[in-house]
Parts: C-alpha cells; sequence; structure tokens
C-alpha cells in the first residue's frame, strides 16, 4: 500500500509544503509571505499560512482525507534524542508558549495538529535543531556556570549521514561520520553509531565563522567589545548570529559574490576564504579527536557545499583523517518525509515527547 504523507516546514518568511508517496515527491511548493504578514505576531500568522496550504491542496487534489500522515518541521521544544516523534498536547503547549524560544518553525507542528485533529491523520516531527545527544565530556566548560548546548542542522545532518550509510551498505546506527553542514550557520558534527555526541552551537556563534555568524572569538577582545559598544543580550545575540561573518568582514552574505571576486584576484576576498576553509578544517579535526579517529567519511552538506573551490580549500587540511563525499543544498522536506515513513512502515519506532 501506498502511503500518503503531507509535509511542512515554516520559516520566518515562507511556508514549503510537500505532498510525497512513500518517499517519493510528488509535488511541493514554496509559499512567500509578504512583510507586513510576517511582522504580524507569530500565533495571528496561523490563519494566513493555513490558508495559502489549504490552496496548496486543493490545486494539487490532495484530498486530506486520504493522507496517511503529516510530517512538520520540529519546532523549539526542549533538548531531546533524535528521532521522530508524535505531536501531542505538551509539544503543541509548549511550541505555542515558546517555552524555549520563539521562530515560525514553532508553528509547523501547531498547524499539523490541527490539520490532523479535524481529519483524524497522524502527525509528527523529525530531528528538531534542540537534538541533543552530546556525551558529558564536551558539556562542560571552564565556567561552572555556563555548559555548551546543542543547537544544529539535526535534521539535514541525520538525513545525510543516513544517505551515506545506506550507499556503503550499511545501517546509520552502525557508522562513525563527520557531517559539516554550510549555510547560512555552519555546524559540525560527530555522528558516532547514530548519536551526535559533539557539535558546535550552531546559532551562537561556536564553530567557525559563516555568511552570518561570527564563529568562536577572543574571550577578552570580545567582552571589551561588549563593554565599549554598551550591548545588552539581544544586542549581542544579534550581532553574533546575523551581523557577522561575511556580512562584517565584507558587508554582504552573498558567498558567491565573494568567491567570485576572490577567484577574480580580489586578495581580501581570498583572504576570507582561506581563513574560513581553515577554520572548519580545524572544527573537522576536533571532532575526528572526539571520535578517536574512528571514522568511515566527512560529509559536506548545505548551500555553501556547492562551491567545489571551498571544497578544494578544506581538502588538504583533512584528507589525512578520512574519504570525503559531497551532498550540497539541504533535502530538509526528504528528510521530513522519510522520517515519517520509517515511522509508518514499522523500521522505526515512534517516540513520545515527555
Amino acid at each position: 500500500m501506498t502511503l500518503k504523507i503531507l509535509v511542512l516546514n515554516l520559516g520566518s518568511t515562507s511556508t514549503k509544503v510537500a505532498y510525497f508517496e512513500d518517499t517519493k515527491e510528488i509535488s511541493n511548493d514554496t509559499l512567500r509571505h509578504s512583510t507586513s504578514e510576517v511582522k504580524m505576531s507569530m500565533m495571528d500568522q496561523i490563519p494566513f499560512r493555513l490558508k495559502l496550504i489549504n490552496e496548496f491542496l486543493y490545486d494539487n487534489d490532495i484530498d486530506l482525507e486520504k493522507l496517511d500522515c503529516i510530517s512538520a518541521r520540529g519546532g523549539l521544544l526542549k533538548p531531546i534524542d533524535g528521532g521522530t516523534y508524535g505531536i501531542n498536547k505538551l509539544m503543541i503547549d509548549e511550541l505555542t508558549r515558546f517555552t524555549h524560544g520563539e521562530h515560525a518553525s514553532n508553528l509547523s507542528a501547531v498547524i499539523a495538529h490541527e490539520l490532523g485533529k479535524q481529519h483524524n491523520i497522524q502527525t509528527m516531527i523529525t530531528d528538531p535543531v534542540v537534538v541533543d545527544e552530546l556525551i558529558d565530556e564536551v558539556r562542560m566548560t571552564g565556567l561552572k556556570d555556563i555548559t555548551r548546548v546543542s543547537i544544529f542542522h539535526a535534521l539535514n545532518q541525520k538525513a545525510v549521514a543516513r544517505n551515506f550509510a545506506k550507499k556503503i551498505g550499511r545501517n546509520y546506527i552502525d557508522v562513525n561520520v563527520i557531517v559539516v553542514h554550510m549555510g547560512g550557520g555552519i555546524t559540525v558534527g560527530a555522528h558516532e553509531k547514530g548519536r551526535v555526541i559533539d557539535v558546535n552551537d550552531g546559532l551562537y556563534g561556536d564553530g567557525p565563522m559563516s555568511p552570518t555568524r561570527s564563529g568562536s572569538l577572543p574571550n577578552r577582545a570580545f567582552a571589551k567589545y561588549i563593554l565599549d559598544n554598551q550591548l545588552n543580550l539581544d544586542d549581542i545575540s544579534n550581532i553574533i548570529s546575523k551581523q557577522s561573518g561575511f556580512i562584517s568582514l565584507k558587508g554582504i552574505e552573498d558567498a558567491l559574490e565573494i568567491e567570485q571576486e576572490a577567484l577574480a584576484g580580489d586578495q581580501y576576498s581570498l583572504d576570507i576564504y582561506h581563513s574560513l576553509s581553515v577554520q572548519i578544517a580545524k572544527e573537522i579535526g576536533s571532532r575526528a579527536a572526539v571520535l578517536k579517529a574512528d571514522i568511515d567519511g566527512i560529509l559536506f552538506t548545505g548551500g555553501l557545499a556547492y562551491s567545489q573551490f571551498l571544497i578544494d580549500l578544506i581538502t588538504p587540511y583533512i584528507e589525512f583523517i578520512g574519504d570525503i563525499e559531497v551532498y550540497p543544498g539541504e533535502k530538509e522536506m526528504q528528510a521530513l518525509a522519510e522520517g515519517a515513513y520509517r515511522v509508518l512502515n514499522g523500521e522505526e519506532r515512534l517516540k513520545e515527547y515527555t
């Protein structure tokens, strides 16, 4: 029997919708929103986003009554293990109250739950950004009141690792890989037998710089910068996650434009790419140490993985560690469909959010 799966992935300025039969995508659309719409409060955005989703269903002749599942992007929840979770009342309460943070992704599960309740459809999420499988040794810092947290591209990282394992004829839970997601933020994860035991905080600066993020900074210099500029917590968060990296160094976040300038001979743009490549390589080396050099592959993914120039710059620093594979772009919708499919066909157990 063919399994029919609707996938919802809500972002700050768009609503992505796709329809799958088993794991084959049949139709998809990215529904863009106006500035006035996205300036509305999060909960007030639900009606217009739901209207657009229903229009997508109508235009593509998709009958909600015949769906087996709605798979939604996970929002900001408390730290949980990776996997696929049924959407329940506790999850909806926390997402709608923004208990763990406010982001448009929270609305994915909320809308999925509403549609599922109306039409008796099973609903679930897979590998949200808050997946936390860190080993205790990497949590501790030298300041007692501060511990490291896990915020990363869990959905895409785990999907790429699973695809690699399948390619070499093994299961995700049987391989050790380093996954490097290179996008607006860059996260480098050490995947040991199906668990991400170490990864940098891709939202608030830890690790390499990126098009919009600062990366790790010298502590005292950054402390002085904060004091000199009289910054509050919101200012600091905005700077290190949205106004740093390429934006601070070049005034733009367009990686392709900076790369083209570097290739055309602009020395400063070339310096940026050389620094970026070294920072990413150092992060990979750190993960290799955590995995004790028992590594089946180093996997690059995300938008910047389309850049052969960047991959070639990184390669000489890391090729001694293991084989390199490149999976450019993001396959979030596919990953969400596959997460639901694994549960529906009995390959994985549906987890409960508690």
